[in-house]
């Protein structure tokens, strides 16, 4: 996230009129209704649809009719929904095209072809596979396990498809023969035995000899666990970012359905470990378990390369095991913040002294004097050979430069620390207003910082109410704006073609990244808004049991089913507060902030009155600079 502090972009319109209005009229009338935190939700379970591959095209067909095989394309995401891989089967694959979200088959006779799909990890992982019976990640304890309870194939034309349910080895644990004769895509739902089943490895769909029909999508029918919906919305986010984690490597990857090792996510990794902690906290996963994971994690972290103390932002394993920088990455100043951050309260919640006081040591050792440009603000990092700075600066108003100054404040020799005063979110992305409140309550305070002047509770909440109006407002008619969706932030770029940054400030925009709602979601005066958006989200697949899509449009037509770590982290936190709010519980993360010195400190940075324990030493020597 280097690169976010040097974009640049046009604004619509400011968020000082805003800021000027008066307390409380930033939300929306439906946001005022009397709310009262229900410290026992009721339980609930449901049965909800999970996409296995659902065939979203990221280039359209020549010509309006079906793409030819020959031509050696693939015009699909490299992926499925569930973050794992595919490929092509049979003798007949050359009978195999595709349009506009179908996958066309047509099978002379003596041929078939077909598609398999593996259900956990890649299809090389052989000692990954899905239990039907239980099918979130297996630290997760049986009573937060959903099963998967049936199949639906939608599809047009004639013919039969065979799909088959297999094992790691091959053997078939599954199958049935489903009957297409319709010139309409239907769907054919089937019934599943998760005991049955059990253990699967790989999902094929083959065409038989003779047919020639259409697919548009193979989703399950998964049974949530009988939980409050609340404990759901963080369950399938902890379960979203655990698919993202390998024990082999220590780190998460990237991306759910990359090789481990390959391209791991150093940040993510730390909000890993913050997940782990609060769903040990919630009673989902063994506290022993979650005490290991931590320490495994610091342990690979720790023999990490550094550069003046900062994190790679993204690492590579090599053959002999060695986990280096990624080529063309940076060592980042506010990625290595938000893994000691997430790491450091985690440890904290655990009440894990060792481990605090390793990662407190690292903070320590951080050195940023090197890193200060010449008007005083702090760089966002080195290049890969760790000496060349990188050109831009953390001076944006925000939740990044904030972090940045926070982490900075707990090392030995924290430099002056400045910010730009604006209160202007860059663009009105939605992620830069919330990442500090994913670890600090102070930002919450109706009180003015002391670093900008600012008062971020109310432009935090003025860029909520902003967010949810924009697609009522610019795009009347369409179906985020029916359906109440909102969620202009940064992620992977329509059909993952690249990276997009979107924002409240900015005109013409189409494309959503929900993972705001969840950052934001403590942020609602009526937490249950929320759980009912995630309601109607489901509908649409777009809050599916293996987490929340990456991006969709603002007409739902297309969406991005990738597991990216970092949001996955994003969202598992957010999931959190929103938690806690709901039920006026002890926020776990926000107690842990407070208790530990360390963060104590740099919350004294921005609050020092309401941080009395550094009151005193702030007054004097303090290394903050109100410009």
């Amino acid at each position: 996230m280097a690169w976010l502090g040097a974009l640049l972009g046009l604004g619509l319109c400011s968020l000082a009129a805003q800021e000027t209005q008066q307390p409380g009229t930033e939300l929306s009338n439906a946001a005022r209704v009397e709310f009262h935190p229900d410290p026992n939700p009721p339980t609930e379970t449901h049965r909800v649809h999970q996409p296995v591959h659902q065939y979203i095209n990221v280039q359209d067909p020549m010509g309006g009719g079906r793409q030819k095989i020959e031509r050696k394309m693939n015009p699909f995401l490299a992926y499925t929904h569930l973050g794992t891989d595919f490929g092509f089967i049979g003798a007949g694959e050359g009978g195999l095209g595709w349009e506009v979200g179908t996958v066309c088959v047509s099978m002379p006779p003596g041929y078939w072809g077909g598609m398999w799909l593996s259900l956990a990890g890649l299809g090389d992982d052989r000692d990954l596979t899905l239990d039907f019976r239980a099918c979130y990640p297996a630290q997760i304890k049986a009573k937060y396990q959903p099963q998967i309870v049936g199949l639906e194939l939608a599809a047009r034309g004639k013919g039969v498809i065979k799909v088959e349910i297999k094992s790691v080895h091959q053997e078939i644990l599954w199958f049935r023969n489903i009957e297409i004769d319709s010139h309409d895509l239907r769907t054919s739902p089937v019934p599943l035995n998760p005991v049955e089943i059990g253990n699967a490895k790989f999902l094929n769909w083959v065409a038989e000899p003779g047919t020639d029909a259409c697919l548009n999508s193979v989703n399950f029918v998964v049974k949530t666990p009988d939980v409050p919906y609340d404990e759901y919305v963080f369950l399938s986010s902890y379960a979203k970012l655990a698919r993202c984690y390998s024990p082999k490597t220590g780190l998460a990857r990237d991306r759910a359905h990359v090789p481990a090792g390959s391209f791991d996510n150093i940040p993510a990794t730390g909000l890993y470990a913050l997940g782990t902690a609060l769903a040990a906290q919630l009673g989902m996963v063994d506290k022993v378990y979650a005490l290991e994971t931590l320490h495994r994690i610091q342990e690979v972290v720790e023999k990490l390369p550094k550069a003046s103390g900062l994190l790679p932002h993204f690492t590579h394993q090599l053959d002999d095991g060695v986990n280096v920088i990624l080529p063309g990455t940076e060592f980042s100043v506010v990625d290595t913040s938000i893994y000691y951050h997430a790491m450091l309260l985690a440890a904290q919640i655990l009440e894990d002294k060792l481990l605090v006081n390793a990662v407190t040591q690292a903070v320590h050792r951080i050195a940023l004097g090197d890193l200060m440009d010449s008007a005083g603000y702090i760089r966002q990092g080195l290049r890969e050979d760790g000496t060349t700075p990188l050109p831009g600066v953390w001076r944006d108003w925000g939740g990044e430069t904030a972090l940045t100054l926070a982490m900075a404040a707990m090392t030995d020799q924290p430099p002056q620390l400045r910010m730009d005063p604006s209160g202007k979110i860059h663009d009105g992305t939605g992620f830069i207003a919330e990442v500090q409140s994913m670890f600090y309550p102070d930002f919450d305070s109706p009180r003015p910082d002391a670093v900008t002047g600012q008062n971020w509770l109310r432009i935090r909440q003025a860029l909520l109410q902003k967010q949810k109006d924009y697609f009522p407002m610019f795009w009347p008619g369409s179906k985020a704006a029916e359906m109440g969706l909102y969620g202009l932030s940064a992620g992977e770029a329509y059909h993952g073609a690249g990276y997009a940054v979107g924002g409240a400030n900015l005109p013409n925009q189409t494309l959503l990244h929900p993972h705001y709602v969840l950052m934001a979601g403590a942020l609602a005066a009526n937490p249950n808004e929320v759980h009912d958006l995630f309601r109607r989200m489901e509908d649409d697949h777009l809050f599916p049991p293996w987490g929340l899509v990456e991006n969709v449009t603002k007409d739902l037509n297309t969406y991005l089913p990738m597991q990216g770590a970092l949001n996955a982290g994003f969202e598992c936190i957010g999931a959190y507060h929103l938690l806690a709010k709901h039920r006026g519980s002890k926020n776990e993360v926000y107690e842990a902030s407070r208790a530990n010195s360390d963060t104590r400190k740099a919350a004294a940075v921005f609050y020092p009155l309401e941080t009395s324990a550094f009151a005193a030493g702030s007054s004097e020597g303090s290394p903050l600079s109100p410009r």
